[in-house]
């Protein structure tokens, strides 16, 4: 559960992130949130303030996460509301990447970029436009980490790489995966793989996410090279930055003629 708070000595709005007590799984992903957010400074990453267990009920002690609070939307309701622009599409999806590219030189996976987990903040000044922050880390790993138990598999269905469904040892792809199908959901405006959990994971075991009409040409090459089956076949944070770029300029370049 996420609450919204005041500090009181700094006088300012936080989001407070209160665990369950009863759940192991909690406990490891308030553990693991905090490891990770501890070391992580970079303007695409929601910060952490403060950390602890609300012990104010000695039966039930609750861990707890400060964190900035983050105003917007998540991607997953923009997409449920509006349709967003090619121009949109591309600085939110090169935004990402660029978090990408610096959590993952620091060693750490996200494992569940999903359109839920991406927040658009519109800072309302003049000329600002909105920004993407990536949120919840509460499945992050190091890369250090081979992968989860046996029997396992940790992430958002719909948005799993090949490798997390067969539940193999994971490397920074496997987040670029996931970001291939978000972005591809922004231009179609479907999740690439529908069903229920089993169905929508075992889906891209089969076949490659199917790019619609609606992709537009030039972004078409980025999707296909992002959601490939194999993880040695996918480009890096730091490429999908540098296409998402440069199809940017050229669509401006495009829309001045």
């Amino acid at each position: 559960m996420v609450f919204r708070a005041v500090d009181e000595n700094l006088g300012r709005d936080v989001a407070i992130k209160l665990f369950s007590s009863g759940s192991q799984d909690d406990v490891v992903r308030f553990r693991t949130e905090v490891g990770v957010l501890a070391g992580l400074r970079h303007h695409g990453v929601v910060s952490i303030l403060d950390a602890g267990v609300d012990d104010s009920s000695p039966e039930d002690p609750r861990p707890f996460l400060v964190i900035e609070l983050v105003e917007g939307d998540t991607l997953r309701a923009a997409l449920g509301t509006r349709a967003l622009t090619t121009r949109q599409i591309g600085e939110l999806v090169f935004e990402v990447a660029e978090t990408l590219e610096y959590i993952h030189a620091r060693g750490v996976i996200h494992r569940d970029v999903t359109p839920s987990n991406i927040m658009i903040v519109d800072y309302r000044t003049r000329f600002s436009r909105p920004r993407a922050r990536l949120t919840d880390f509460g499945l992050a790993i190091h890369g250090s980490i081979p992968r989860d138990p046996e029997g396992t598999t940790n992430g958002t269905a719909a948005y799993l790489s090949p490798e997390q469904v067969r539940n193999e040892p994971l490397t920074p792809a496997s987040d670029i995966y996931s970001l291939g199908l978000v972005l591809l959901e922004c231009f179609s405006g479907t999740i690439a793989f529908p069903g229920n959990p089993v169905e929508s994971a075992l889906g891209r075991l089969d076949h490659d996410p199917e790019l619609t009409d609606a992709v537009p040409e030039r972004w078409r090459p980025l999707i296909r090279q992002m959601t490939a089956a194999r993880a040695a076949d996918r480009p890096s944070a730091a490429d999908v930055t540098i296409a998402a770029r440069g199809a940017l300029r050229a669509d401006r370049e495009d829309d001045a003629e």
